[in-house]
């Protein structure tokens, strides 16, 4: 039996990375799992940098009793002082997803993507390429995109990022793509799937350019994105976010990436990456089949946790 503490911030990419992870660990370990979720947030001290947080934790938890928790993983900033503290406290081996910003040398494990290392990589850092995909998600049914869509045809879905820190969009950088959606509409069932940060202008200059028989996402509250890339024959995804694309390059599936300006020297090396590996392509107007290996780095990951840290 392994007990197992999943620690996390309120975002959802946080849970589905180490949920990646986890999924894996029960299609390999031949052990009885018990796992507990733990989601944390600490209102204005999370802004606090980690080492303050981590001596704040100390404090509280100062008389908190050993539980029953052989390994414990996180993901998010502010989860990775909660995974060092009840570590001491359970005597637990641990592993974190992302850069903990804070003593890395006590973490057993850190999971980072290659793209975010600037200089030599720690003992203990185990890199990716691209991000940790949590493969049960393209399992998973959405059956209230049914109503919309035609079941006789194909599949075309088109990803859209939008603006951050990271990455800017302008609606010329997607009009090329959406002239050619259109003429392939005739023939395949189009889906346009936007993201949080897709700004509403470009939703609006998108849905008025777009055929009329195209659908749109998130419709209400339905967002279809992970059974939407399950069911696609092909997949356009725009070049601002690694994330989109790693999920993308997990299905299998023919991806083009639809390339944008203004992001990050990191983003780009990434696309560069892809597109030198063929793994996808730059879309020329013409649908094509090429096949290429599929991500597969949570299971690589799982692979090595195991062994290093002999669960």
């Amino acid at each position: 039996m392994l007990n197992i503490l999943v620690i996390t911030d309120y975002k959802l990419s946080s849970l589905n990375q180490c949920n990646s992870i986890i999924n894996e660990l029960k299609k390999t370990l031949k052990k009885k799992l018990i796992i507990k979720y733990m989601k944390v947030e600490l209102g204005l001290i999370g802004y606090l940098p980690n080492i303050l947080i981590y001596f704040f934790l100390r404090i509280r938890y100062l008389f908190k009793s050993p539980q029953k928790i052989d390994f414990i993983i996180s993901c998010g900033r502010i989860s990775a002082p909660f995974n060092l503290v009840f570590k001491k406290i359970n005597s637990a081996k641990n592993c974190h997803i992302l850069n903990p910003y804070f003593r890395k040398s006590e973490f057993d494990k850190i999971i980072i993507p290659k793209h975010d290392i600037k200089k030599k990589i720690d003992e203990n850092v185990i890199t990716t390429f691209g991000t940790l995909v949590d493969l049960t998600k393209f399992k998973k049914e959405c059956r209230r995109v049914y109503k919309y869509l035609d079941n006789k045809k194909k599949k075309i879905s088109f990803f859209i990022g939008g603006n951050g820190k990271s990455s800017k969009i302008m609606f010329n950088e997607l009009d090329n793509t959406i002239e050619k959606l259109n003429l392939l509409s005739k023939e395949y069932e189009v889906i346009y799937c936007f993201s949080r940060r897709t700004p509403s202008y470009i939703k609006n200059m998108i849905m008025q350019k777009a055929s009329k028989n195209n659908h749109f996402f998130p419709k209400k509250e339905v967002n279809p994105y992970w059974f939407l890339l399950n069911i696609s024959e092909y997949i356009f995804v725009t070049a601002d976010s690694i994330s989109m694309i790693s999920d993308s390059l997990s299905t299998g599936k023919k991806v083009y990436i639809v390339p944008i300006k203004k992001i990050k020297t990191k983003i780009k090396k990434f696309t560069k990456i892809i597109l030198e590996k063929k793994m996808a392509k730059v879309s020329n107007g013409k649908l094509e089949n090429w096949k290429y290996k599929k991500l597969c780095e949570s299971n690589k990951v799982c692979k090595k946790i195991i062994k290093a840290l002999q669960l």
